[in-house]
């Protein structure tokens, strides 16, 4: 018998992954009740009866989160036409629509992903953040582009990351070298982003960027430093070393 620690379930056949979360599980032959020939005959038996026993059915529910999904989509196509007819009417220089559709395009984009089962929530959190990057810019440049964005908002968007990577490793004890990608992940962004700040052209005011860097460089290290050889063995893992 397989356990997934993560959804708190026993998994009676031989499946590599959970099916719920898709994350790996832990097999337990204390608590196998029967050998492998007679559980296999009997799943055949029972077809798929046998599978509505061994796994809740989830299929209401994510029916029902698919449908607030497109019903928060479609809404928020209605009211963005409506913000735009608006603004149309009432022009005064100043596209404010367009942030408000920003903001509605962002809101769905993080509400489909976010309820994405098959993917980890470390995943999620990556490509939220490199999305949200773009987004500021692009309001910023509705606004008149003043660089505030750059400047300013998205080395605070690597920091508030690196401070959520660290909380959850504080919460996560028992699994926190599964953070150590994400860590990496964001010292590329910020290697890249340090480097468009070295050319002088995109970066006014490079102390932001700075603080972000050290808190990035700062966290990865302690990881590594402090976690001694389950660090060094996530990374081996990680790319096949």
């Amino acid at each position: 018998m397989s356990k997934c620690r993560r959804c708190n379930i026993d998994v009676l056949d031989h499946s590599l992954s959970c099916p719920l979360c898709n994350g790996v599980l832990e097999y337990d032959p204390v608590k196998d009740p029967e050998s492998e020939k007679d559980f296999l005959d009997h799943s055949q038996e029972t077809g798929e009866k046998s599978k509505s026993v061994m796994y809740p059915d989830i299929t209401p529910a994510m029916r029902r989160m698919r449908f607030v999904i497109k019903l928060t989509i479609f809404c928020s196509i209605v009211v963005e036409g409506i913000l735009i007819l608006i603004n149309y009417l009432t022009y005064s220089k100043v596209k404010w629509s367009a942030l408000c559709g920003i903001g509605l395009a962002y809101a769905c984009f993080s509400l489909i992903y976010s309820f994405r089962h098959n993917k980890s929530h470390r995943k999620k959190m990556l490509v939220q953040a490199i999305f949200i990057m773009p987004v500021l810019v692009l309001i910023d440049y509705i606004l008149g582009y003043t660089g505030w964005s750059i400047d300013f908002a998205i080395p605070c968007v690597i920091a508030m990351l690196d401070i959520a990577i660290l909380v959850l490793m504080i919460i996560n004890t028992s699994n926190w070298q599964s953070y150590i990608l994400l860590q990496i992940y964001i010292i590329i962004i910020c290697v890249i982003l340090t480097i468009l700040m070295l050319t002088g052209k995109f970066f006014k005011h490079d102390f932001f960027m700075i603080i972000a860097d050290i808190m990035s460089a700062l966290l990865l290290g302690g990881t590594l430093v402090f976690g001694d050889r389950p660090a060094t063995t996530e990374l081996k893992r990680r790319f096949h070393v």
